[in-house]
């Protein structure tokens, strides 16, 4: 039922962790780069780092405001005060066929695949 698309394991969270620890210091250094994470994450992520994101899911980057950032503590460390991240999901629409709810519900499990957050 589920397609084209990976179980999320800890090795694949920790490949997207390292890649994107990369992508934020070369952000800091190159301004092109930047742009490009903000408006095309994947895409970017995978032209300069060649990461191919195993999940099907849309990664939006987003510039933090004022409020957020790191505060130097003057002695060569410090602290970050960094925004939450944001996770939507959806809740699907009931089957026109009630006969099919048992179905649709244990199809909808199956998907853990295609959706990170069903009951893979």
């Amino acid at each position: 039922m589920a397609k084209d698309n990976a179980n999320p394991t800890l090795e694949s969270m920790l490949e997207f962790q390292k890649v994107y620890l990369r992508a934020i210091a070369l952000s800091w250094r190159n301004p092109e780069f930047k742009g490009e994470l903000l408006k095309k994450p994947l895409e970017t992520l995978a032209k300069y780092f060649g990461y191919q994101c195993p999940w099907i899911i849309d990664i939006e980057v987003v510039k933090t405001d004022g409020d957020h950032g790191w505060t130097s503590d003057g002695k060569g460390g410090g602290s970050w005060n960094l925004p939450r991240n944001v996770m939507t999901v959806g809740i699907p629409e009931q089957p026109t066929a009630p006969d099919e709810e048992a179905v649709a519900l244990a199809a909808y499990c199956d998907a853990g695949a295609s959706y990170l957050f069903t009951c893979c």
